[in-house]
Formats: structure tokens, C-alpha cells, sequence
């Protein structure tokens, strides 16, 4: 996205563009791309600093940051779902007596998890397919009005009914694979080069958010005796969805998808939307977007689910999967998972183990703040490798604190937890978003976005699958002992991240898929130079 025109050349070729559906292109063209088009409209952009961007392209900003609040509906139920566990009420009506107390079986525990993370993997891989039907827009609606409905069925839960839970959970579950997956495809979108990261990369900023307001209004709940210590925290959740639906008349749909569509003409009016008050020229990005496409569509893309695993879509697929797979290596699962469990480890009470835990969450909220606020200086690759070390060691030290005897130790594992919430939300937390949303083509961007959803609800119910049966005291009873696997498969994970995640700070679509086109090195990628004829050097002088 750039400023109006400012030169003659730039000008002629404003006025050139007669009409929004023109694709008519000047004589200097390579295979039928206008390849000034492309270099003109990411001349301004790159030019500008954060702040700059963050001003002039601020509507665009507020419209991938709203579609976000599906990503923090997400995190709102996740830790809703759990959290209500811990109310009395809840286990009242829910569990059974065992041993003088009232307990909701593993078993069940087991089963909504599942269900929901089974609902939310098949949401967001549906999710693909349906973005490029019917829109971004529309698929966000389909999942508000599910959303609504199945919050309804929680809502109104009935004692000693866990299948109706189940049933709600799952669906529920469904409309959160959609939000997820259509807030980073939205944010890719609407963005500037300049911001993308920032956008992307807030997702999940907005993820923690709810995690962090859901803890809020559990704890909040948890004192009171009667059903609604649990129904209101249900209940809050209709807020989300019903702001989304609601929103939805005021946003525009995705110029990329419009124009994929051949609706030239409405994605002009979404490009004059997403522009305004930047002063940047639509019909300028407009052509950027049809150039893109074109140039894509010589490399023989369809957008078809099997393109994922052709051609050079293959290592963009690959890496888009790997960001989250490296999450689960790096331990996010053991510790912030059981982070409540290490400062009840440390001798707090259990109600005050659960304030620090609100605490944490907080500070991963400072974390993504730092993270989103150097991304776009650091780049993603630097923040991701970084981040690995940083986690991985947190976990080793978490490791050596366990085997170590005394209380200090045991601060010790509460002091790394907390320690790790930070390093991981400042680093590979947000980049990871930033990463599977911007890697793919324009064509395959819904469904690599869908795989990756997949890829990260898989590893993730593996890992929490397998968690419980390394701490829990009746089965390894392995405790802090955990951070030792989890730090030494996170070596890999650091080792796989230096040799192949690129970096793709300051690139246009185009020019990453130039870049994979020409089968440039992770390593080479912060380092290569595009020319305006889309030659390529490696400058090795480079950082």
C-alpha cells in the first residue's frame, strides 16, 4: 500500500487505470506482469516507521484488531471451559461424591477437552474451504450465529447432564477453529507490509487477553453457592459473538478474496475503505492485488488442498506447521500448563498460587506488548530463534531446579515459570501467528492458515495428553523433572528454527513468493535483494 502517486511515472500510471476491473498492462511487463505495479505500490510503505504506519493505516488496523476479538472469544472459552471446574457449584452439580467431596470424574474432565479440541481442530481446517466460498465476512457470521447457539446450550446446563455439556462444548469449539483462523487471515489481508506482523502477531496478544479475562471472571464467580457461580461465566461469552455479527455490516471483506472472485469493482470500494484517511491511492493497490494474483496464477496455483503439498507450497506448508510445533517442543504445555502446580510447589495457598497465576497471565500480556513492539524492527526469524533459546533454557532450569533440594529450589520453579510466560509471549508466542499467516501465497493463504490451525490443536491435545501422565504423583510423578524433556527436545526445535524459518520482515506478498519461487534459503531470506525486474542477489553484508 503506498501514498498517491508523486512522480509523472506514477501519475501516468493512475491514469492509466481507468477502471476498477481494467488489468490492461504498460509495455513493460514480464510474462504479462506489470512489474512497476508491484514495485510502486510497496515503494511508500517500506519507507514508513511503525508509528507512521500505525497512523496512516489505522483504519485498516482497526478492522483486522476487531475481527481479533473472534481469536479472544477463543481464548475466553478455553480457559472458561476449564476454569469452571474449580467452582464448587459446578462440581456440585456435575460431579459425584468420592471420598466426603464432590468430584467431576477424569474422565469426563477427559471428554470435554477432547470434544472441544477435536470441535476446534475441524473448525478451523473447515475454515479454508469456506473462506474461499463464501468470504471472510460470511464465515465469520456462520460462526457467531453457531457461536450463540451453542453457548445457549451451556448456558441452560442441566445438573448431572455432562453429555448436553459436551454437546455445546464441541460445537462451540467449532465457531472457535473459524474465529481463530479468520482473525490471522483477515489481519494478512488488510495490512500493510509495514504492519503485518504486528497484526498477525496480535492475534495472539488477543488470544491471552481473553485467557486472562475468563481467569478474571472464574475467580470472580467462584464464591458464590448457587448455579450461576458458573452460568454467568457462560453467559458472558454471548458478548463476543454478538459484537462480531453486529460489526460485520461496518467492515469491509478482503479485497484478495474479492478480487480472486473477479468483483473488481467491490474490492475497490474495500480497498477504499481499508485506505481511508491514508491518503493512499486504491486503485494503485487494486492493481497491485490483480498483479499478484497473475503472477501467482503463472506458477500454475489453483487453490486446491492438494496444492499445499506441491511444488514450493510444500515448505510454505511445512514451515506454517512447524511454528506450532515448535511451541510444543520449546514446553509451553508443561509450563504454563501446570503453573498453578509449581507455586503451590513454592508453598502458596492455593488461592493465592491462583492470584500469581492471574498474574502471570498479565505478564504475558506485557510480553506481547514487547513483542509486537519489536517485531517489525527484530524480524521474525530473530524473535523465534531468540524466543527458542529462551524457553528452552527457562525449561532446562525448571529441570535443575527440581532435582535440587530445598525451598529456594522451589521458588526457584515458580520464579522460571513466570520468567518463561515472559519470554515465550515476547517471542515465539506472537511470532508464531505472525509467521503461519504471512508464509503462504495469497492463493493458499485460507487453507495454509486451516492446516496450521489443524497442525497446532493436534500437537497440542498430544502433548497435554501426555503431560499428566509424566507429573501426576500416582503415574511418573516425574514433576519439575519434566522441564529436562522438554528442554532437550527444545534443542531441536531451535536447531530446526536457525536452519528453516525465513525471515520475512518488510516483504510484500509478491516478493515472498518470488523468494520461494527461487528456492532462496531460510537463512538467505533477510539477506536477498529484489530487483524492480525481479532479479535476486544475496547481499552478504546484511544482518
Amino acid at each position: 500500500m503506498s501514498t498517491p502517486p508523486s512522480t509523472e511515472k506514477e501519475k501516468a500510471l493512475a491514469e492509466h487505470i481507468e477502471d476498477s476491473g481494467s488489468i490492461e498492462k504498460p509495455d513493460h511487463t514480464n510474462g504479462g506482469i506489470d512489474l512497476h505495479v508491484l514495485a510502486e505500490a510497496a515503494a511508500e510503505e517500506k519507507n514508513l516507521t511503525v508509528a507512521q504506519a500505525l497512523w496512516k493505516y489505522r483504519a485498516a488496523c482497526g478492522y483486522a484488531f476487531f475481527l481479533s476479538l473472534g481469536a479472544c472469544m477463543s481464548g475466553f472459552d478455553s480457559s472458561i471451559s476449564s476454569g469452571v471446574i474449580a467452582i464448587p457449584s459446578f462440581r456440585n452439580d456435575m460431579g459425584s461424591l468420592i471420598g466426603g467431596q464432590q468430584v467431576v470424574s477424569a474422565a469426563w474432565q477427559s471428554g470435554w477437552s477432547g470434544a472441544a479440541r477435536i470441535g476446534q481442530l475441524s473448525g478451523g481446517l473447515s475454515a479454508g474451504s469456506i473462506a474461499d466460498k463464501i468470504g471472510r465476512k460470511g464465515t465469520v457470521l456462520i460462526g457467531a450465529i453457531i457461536s450463540i447457539g451453542s453457548i445457549f446450550i451451556q448456558f441452560f446446563l442441566k445438573p448431572q447432564q455432562p453429555v448436553q455439556l459436551l454437546f455445546g462444548r464441541t460445537i462451540n469449539a467449532w465457531s472457535m477453529g473459524l474465529f481463530g483462523a479468520m482473525a490471522s487471515n483477515y489481519a494478512a489481508e488488510v495490512s500493510p507490509t509495514a504492519l503485518r506482523g504486528i497484526t498477525t502477531g496480535g492475534v495472539n496478544f488477543w488470544v491471552v487477553l481473553g485467557q486472562f479475562l475468563a481467569t478474571v471472571v472464574v475467580y470472580a464467580q467462584g464464591q458464590r453457592t448457587d448455579s450461576f457461580a458458573y452460568r454467568v461465566p457462560y453467559a458472558i461469552q454471548w458478548i463476543f459473538p454478538v459484537i462480531l455479527a453486529l460489526g460485520l455490516f461496518f467492515i469491509p471483506e478482503s479485497p484478495w478474496y474479492l478480487v480472486r472472485k473477479g468483483k473488481h469493482d467491490k474490492a475497490l470500494r474495500s480497498l477504499e475503505q481499508v485506505l481511508r484517511g491514508s491518503g493512499a491511492d486504491p486503485k494503485l493497490h487494486l492493481r497491485q492485488i490483480q498483479e499478484t494474483i497473475e503472477l501467482e496464477a503463472q506458477h500454475k496455483e489453483e487453490g486446491r488442498w492438494i496444492d499445499l503439498f506441491k511444488g514450493t507450497n510444500r515448505r510454505r506448508t511445512f514451515i506454517a506447521s512447524m511454528v506450532f510445533v515448535c511451541q510444543e517442543m520449546a514446553g509451553v504445555q508443561f509450563v504454563l500448563g501446570y503453573s498453578t502446580y509449581f507455586f503451590e510447589l513454592a508453598g502458596f495457598a492455593t488461592a493465592n498460587a491462583f492470584k500469581l497465576g492471574i498474574g502471570t497471565l498479565a505478564l504475558a500480556m506485557v510480553g506481547n506488548f514487547i513483542g509486537l513492539a519489536t517485531i517489525e524492527h527484530l524480524g521474525r526469524r530473530t524473535l523465534f530463534f531468540w524466543g527458542m533459546i529462551a524457553c528452552t533454557v527457562d525449561c532446562l532450569l525448571l529441570g535443575i531446579c527440581s532435582v535440587v533440594p530445598g525451598q529456594g529450589a522451589l521458588w526457584g520453579q515458580a520464579a522460571f515459570t513466570m520468567i518463561y510466560m515472559l519470554a515465550y509471549q515476547s517471542g515465539i508466542g506472537p511470532v508464531g501467528y505472525c509467521v503461519y499467516a504471512e508464509i503462504s501465497s495469497a492463493q493458499l493463504r485460507s487453507k495454509t492458515i486451516a492446516w496450521g490451525v489443524m497442525v497446532n490443536q493436534v500437537f497440542a491435545g498430544v502433548v497435554q495428553v501426555i503431560n499428566p501422565y509424566l507429573i501426576n504423583p500416582n503415574e511418573a510423578n516425574l514433576e519439575g523433572k519434566v522441564g529436562w524433556i522438554f528442554g532437550g527436545i527444545g534443542v531441536f526445535g531451535t536447531i530446526y528454527t536457525w536452519f528453516f524459518i525465513p525471515e520475512t520482515k518488510g516483504r510484500t506478498v509478491d516478493e515472498i513468493d518470488e523468494l520461494f519461487e527461487r528456492r532462496i534459503s531460510a537463512r538467505d531470506f533477510g539477506k536477498a535483494k529484489i530487483g524492480e525486474d525481479r532479479t535476486v542477489h544475496i547481499d552478504e553484508k546484511a544482518v
